[in-house]
């Protein structure tokens, strides 16, 4: 009987050490699956809005308003701080240029403003949203002629294209209000503008 018990235990370790042997001499002889690369997890990648980012936005401008009979060019430079992933502070200066045909505009406005905005597609290469801003409105500010200033309020939507985690391109659309005394005649500014540009992303 125990010699049998004996007999069966040898046995058991022989064939457990035949198994392992025979892994170990597939697994050198078993090929690299060529097809692996496939099935590697993609490398983390942040793109899009995220909470904390800081974004820098340099955009050319289209603006039409009711104080010029004929569209004209203009610029704008800001930035959009994100203290979540869909809510952000922003601070924009916007200045008048001059006419595409090279016409020169009677009175050129800057405005400065400050305002929030709404990112209702964080973590995306495409996002889209929302934004209102107040100000101050100076007129011929650069020109130092008159000087003269007044409260201004803007509301607008934009989208953004996050080309990698860095660089964007973005679009936004405005309309701006304001009443403001040029040469001495109280005037009612409206302004629609469309703005497009690429920015920065920290």
């Amino acid at each position: 009987m125990a010699h049998q018990q004996k007999h069966t235990i040898l046995t058991l370790v022989l064939g457990v050490i035949a198994c392992i042997v025979a892994n170990i001499t597939w697994a050198k002889r078993y090929p690299d699956d060529p097809f692996a690369w496939q099935h590697k997890p993609m490398d983390a990648k942040e793109i899009g809005t995220t909470a904390g980012q800081m974004q820098f936005s340099v955009l050319g401008t289209t603006v039409i308003s009711s104080s010029n009979d004929d569209p004209y060019l203009g610029g704008k430079i800001g930035s959009d701080y994100m203290l979540n992933e869909y809510g952000a502070l922003r601070f924009y200066v916007a200045q008048d240029l001059f006419e595409p045909n090279g016409g020169s505009i009677e009175h050129r406005f800057t405005s400065f403003r400050f305002g929030s905005s709404w990112h209702l597609n964080p973590y995306r290469a495409v996002d889209i949203g929302s934004f209102i801003d107040a100000g101050v409105l100076v007129v011929d500010f650069i020109k130092g002629k008159s000087g003269d200033k007044a409260p201004e309020v803007s509301l607008g939507g934009f989208m953004m294209y996050h080309i990698d985690s860095a660089l964007f391109i973005r679009a936004e659309m405005e309309r701006a209000w304001c009443n403001v005394e040029i040469d001495g005649i109280d005037t009612k500014q409206h302004r629609t503008a469309l703005s497009l540009g690429l920015g920065m992303a920290f």
